[in-house]
């Protein structure tokens, strides 16, 4: 579907094979050195992370550091679950002249679930918001001075799921527990408006799957170190 839909668009991609949380074990994230946030508890469901959460995060995180590896200025992540709006090429192309022209971003979200209404409008502009406390990753640029400030975070030593991690490092999340674990929170990060991307099904909806709900609960104590701040 997604092959489909970049041919329509014209657009050209690099298929990134994901992290499946069904296959990460015990012992896989102990070899990566991985330590969760002990103070971390799902906001909805009062649980602690499932290994469906572990692959999504990441997922992202080794999109972060190929940005990096490979020196790339920006690049446009997009999840497989996704549907474009109208004329999506054209409008992404005007959008980034436009923010390339304002500058100083690290982050801008096409697609999002915002969670906080009266987000302001950047001064000058009626395209783009300063984000707030926001969920998914549907669809995002990343510059890489974003992608180098997201590593230099090391979220791997205090593990929390991606869509909470984000809003920590752009100084929006409502959590300060968990805020304060992350000292330097300086991404920059905006929002199209309206967004350019949405799911293709809603929790609830015929054909709705979640590969992060769905799957399993991690079970051991992979605690953070007792001398991380």
């Amino acid at each position: 579907k997604m092959e489909l839909a970049m041919k329509e668009l014209g657009l050209d991609f690099t298929y990134f094979e994901a992290v499946d949380g069904k296959t990460l074990t015990d012992d896989i994230l102990i070899e990566m050195g991985i330590t969760l946030l002990p103070e971390y508890s799902d906001p909805y469901h009062k649980r602690r992370m499932t290994m469906g959460e572990i692959g999504c995060f990441l997922s992202h995180y080794a999109i972060w550091k190929r940005i990096v590896e490979e020196n790339l200025e920006e690049v446009l992540v997009l999840e497989d679950d996704i549907r474009f709006e109208p004329y999506f090429t054209e409008r992404a192309q005007q959008l980034m002249r436009e923010a390339h022209s304002i500058g100083n971003w690290d982050l801008i979200y096409f697609g999002r679930k915002r969670l906080q209404e009266n987000e302001a409008f950047l001064k000058d502009s009626e395209n783009f918001v300063r984000v707030s406390y926001t969920y998914w990753t549907l669809g995002y640029v990343i510059g890489l001075e974003g992608a180098k400030k997201l590593l230099a975070a090391e979220p791997l030593k205090r593990l929390l799921p991606v869509d909470e991690f984000l809003p920590i490092m752009f100084d929006e999340h409502p959590n300060d527990t968990w805020k304060i674990k992350f000292e330097t929170r300086n991404v920059n990060a905006w929002s199209v408006h309206p967004l350019l991307l949405y799911p293709t099904h809603y929790t609830g909806d015929d054909g709705y799957i979640s590969d992060t709900e769905d799957s399993k609960l991690i079970e051991i104590e992979l605690l953070e170190n007792p001398n991380t701040i």
